[in-house]
């Protein structure tokens, strides 16, 4: 996990948002396991492009991003373990869950 933080932050530390984040081999295979694949862009530049301009914008607004990786095989059995759909909500809870343990871990 990375966490990549504003220029001159507005916000407040404890604001940090989670984004999901990808590579680029796993794409495909992430793709193929999503339930909800048909929004998102079909190539990884594509991809990659969107959640850049989105991650910018969290962060000119002052936020804090964790780009918050989400692997084929630990995203599965996340979402098996608790029997959801591995669509756009499960990827948000995953991410801010990681986020959240990590703040958490720092703090101790």
């Amino acid at each position: 996990m990375e966490t990549v933080l504003g220029g001159e932050s507005i916000a407040a530390p404890s604001q940090t948002l989670a984004l999901p984040w990808f590579a680029r081999s796993d794409y495909p295979a992430l793709l193929d396991l999503f339930s909800d694949a048909n929004k998102l862009p079909r190539t990884y530049d594509a991809w990659l492009e969107r959640a850049e301009r989105i991650e910018w914008q969290f962060q000119k607004a002052g936020f804090g991003v964790s780009k918050t990786w989400i692997r084929p095989i630990p995203f599965a059995a996340w979402c098996d373990e608790r029997n959801i759909s591995p669509d756009q909500v499960a990827r948000l809870i995953f991410v801010n869950e990681a986020v959240r343990d990590l703040l958490e871990s720092r703090r101790h």
